[in-house]
């Protein structure tokens, strides 16, 4: 797809999709290797030998949303591929860049910083701190794509001026702030819905990060669907080493499965096992019956 074809409508769905990596590098074992750490941490991947084939499948995949290259390269180096897709494609789509340098000085920071790249880093790539540089570049990816979405319903809007513009729905004048009493009672369900989950599960697996995944992954587990790892571990809200780490003690306490994705090998799925959907179906329901308003305290 060239880039005059490229329209509002492609930038929503792809801030509806998961965004791809595409790493650039001349060299074949540092390709393999970055790929190995990328795909280590949940991400879609994708690989070009040099920048003029990485130019190619940024124009023809819109759901490459994040570029790793490195700097020294034959032809293209890596700075110039940052000129040019800041010029080609960071204007029409959610495009995130981060580069690699074996010699990092002032003038490569700089000249990565005015071609937009989101950070630098140095060889050798770590797993930690490449996972904390495509964490920010994830964020990064995800507000620039929310920015385009909103660009695309504003100009829907624009195209169709016979639209009504809605208007807001009048406010529940019945609608009451709750007594004290009732915000008393409601935190002792609470409280008392927290103490549950011992019932169900070993109180060592219910920190914060842990049990955020169990419940992602229950809540797609009741539409019998998987969960691509990057998107348990976003659901954390914590670093994606930790989210990680954790996710590999619930594999480990036999409580979830992880399995390549059958369309795309390249990526992992999770899912709950069978006894452990059947046993987070047991606490939602009766978490739901004990927090349900319209129930006696």
């Amino acid at each position: 797809m060239m880039l005059a074809e490229m329209t509002t409508i492609d930038a929503t769905e792809m801030a509806s999709a998961q965004c791809h990596v595409v790493i650039v590098d001349d060299d074949p074992q540092c390709l393999v290797e970055y790929r190995e750490l990328v795909e280590a941490l949940g991400y879609p991947c994708h690989q070009a030998s040099d920048a003029a084939s990485a130019l190619r499948l940024i124009a023809s995949d819109a759901r490459i949303g994040l570029v790793i290259t490195d700097v020294r390269m034959p032809g293209m180096d890596g700075l110039t591929l940052l000129e040019e897709l800041s010029e080609r494609f960071m204007s029409a789509r959610p495009l995130v860049a981060i580069i690699i340098t074996g010699q990092s000085s002032i003038d490569t920071a700089i000249c990565a910083m005015r071609s937009n790249a989101v950070d630098m880093l140095e060889k050798p790539v770590s797993l930690e701190g490449l996972s904390a540089s495509l964490r920010r570049a994830t964020a990064r990816w995800a507000r620039l794509a929310a920015q385009f979405k909103l660009l695309a319903l504003s100009q829907t809007t624009a195209r169709r001026p016979e639209t009504a513009i809605p208007q807001p729905a009048p406010q529940d004048v019945s609608r009451r702030q709750p007594s004290v009493d009732e915000l008393q009672a409601f935190a002792a369900r609470v409280m008392k819905d927290r103490q549950s989950r011992s019932k169900f599960f070993d109180p060592q697996i219910l920190s914060g990060p842990a049990w955020d995944i169990l419940l992602d992954l229950a809540a797609a587990g009741l539409k019998g669907e998987p969960v691509p790892t990057s998107s348990a571990c976003a659901s954390t809200q914590v670093p994606l080493s930790t989210a990680l780490r954790h996710v590999n003690q619930l594999v480990e306490a036999g409580l979830v499965k992880r399995e390549a994705d059958p369309g795309d090998k390249r990526r992992t799925l999770l899912e709950l096992e069978p006894h452990a959907l059947e046993l987070m179906t047991r606490y939602l329901t009766s978490s739901f019956e004990a927090l349900d308003p319209r129930r006696p305290g």
